[in-house]
């Protein structure tokens, strides 16, 4: 099959199953994925000033713009669910050998929907009909829910800072060790403006404040906004008395959950029974109740399934279900196909204004090629 041909074979299942076809705008503001995803991937994103000074990007993947569109159409006072699906480019400095900067993605995105285990299943089972129609098989599928930590951290019955602090390293490698194995260590002194300040932009002066005085240049990824907002935090979590024995042990024993995804409930279950967090049941009976439907579905692939605990996404507005399919002759940085749950991402790109259960899969032709021995 040649890449057209990839491309028509995908995008004539998604378009079998009753979605609209669209190709948004091609380019954004680049707040939008900062803010959702922060300044950690600026280094992937095509950024570029307009003719009025704004910093724009190039779409990253079709799933941002088209939840805009949805998000503009229910902040203007549409209703009902609504399904997309679209062939069209995507723009990403390459994180992989190989990879092009410029690729087609073949995809959907589903809103409003029931946000359940069977519409995780179904849309798992949709992305997979379209890899057939390509004419490859998986080797290997990894899985997640970004759902499970922050339950079992809800199920712990922290103070409010330390669970939010535990939430959000969650989401940076190596945060959540990072941040329970440090020892208290008091503020700096010339930091305590920083952290009494009443509004951030006085909080982000008296920061710039200090490390002008240390004659610190500031060089990274992460904005001052962020940067402030970690020090509160940690500052916050250390007065609430910081991370229990009970938070390291929990966290540990899910950070060891990488299992065959058969098996991952009954993992997940035993770490919940063995320090009596019930309140985390109800997450675990998903991850349970989506599995046997995608067994069910599709149970040529339930051998390949794989459930990691910590699998997520560096676009952090995903926050459920996840997973990720890969080919031969490719690294496990280069999936063939992947989709996930997004449920909050309308409530943010419309300021509050709307909000829909979203879950959405795509395909990569350049890489379907690839896995069939031929290059893109």
């Amino acid at each position: 099959m040649t890449h057209a041909a990839i491309v028509k074979a995908a995008r004539g299942v998604f378009e079998a199953s009753g979605a609209t076809p669209v190709d948004p705008a091609y380019i954004m503001p680049s707040d939008i994925p900062l803010e959702l995803s922060g300044e950690a991937v600026r280094a992937r994103l095509c950024v570029f000033t307009d003719h009025r000074g704004n910093e724009m990007v190039m779409r990253p993947d079709l799933t941002l713009p088209v939840a805009g569109r949805e998000a503009d159409r229910l902040a203007a006072g549409g209703s009902g669910a609504a399904a997309y699906c679209y062939a069209a480019e995507a723009f990403r400095l390459p994180a992989a050998p190989g990879d092009p900067m410029e690729f087609t993605q073949v995809g959907f995105e589903w809103f409003g929907q029931e946000s359940t285990p069977y519409e995780d299943a179904e849309a798992f089972a949709l992305v997979h009909e379209a890899v057939r129609a390509c004419d490859v098989l998986p080797v290997a599928i990894n899985m997640g829910d970004l759902a499970i930590f922050p339950a079992f951290i809800d199920a712990l019955g922290l103070p409010r800072v330390t669970a939010d602090l535990l939430k959000r390293a969650f989401r940076q490698e190596g945060g959540v060790r990072a941040l329970v194995e440090a020892a208290p260590v008091p503020v700096e002194e010339d930091l305590v403006p920083t952290l009494e300040a009443k509004t951030p932009e006085a909080a982000e002066a008296a920061f710039r404040t200090a490390l002008a005085a240390r004659g610190i240049p500031l060089i990274g990824t992460r904005s001052v906004a962020e940067i402030v907002s970690g020090l509160r935090a940690r500052a916050a979590a250390q007065s609430a008395g910081g991370a229990p024995q009970i938070v390291r042990e929990v966290i540990g024993a899910l950070a060891g959950v990488n299992c065959a995804a058969a098996d991952a409930a009954d993992q997940l279950d035993a770490i919940a029974a063995r320090h009596r967090l019930s309140k985390a049941t109800p997450a675990i009976e998903r991850v349970a109740r989506r599995m046997e439907l995608i067994r069910d579905m599709l149970p040529d692939l339930k051998a390949i399934c794989r459930f990691r605990s910590g699998f997520g996404r560096r676009f952090t507005y995903y926050d459920g279900f996840l997973f990720e399919t890969l080919g031969p002759n490719l690294t496990d940085r280069q999936p063939i196909a992947s989709g996930g749950r997004y449920d909050g991402l309308i409530a943010g790109l419309s300021s509050g204004r709307a909000a829909a259960t979203a879950i959405g899969g795509v395909v990569r032709p350049d890489r379907v090629l690839r896995a069939k021995g031929r290059g893109a």
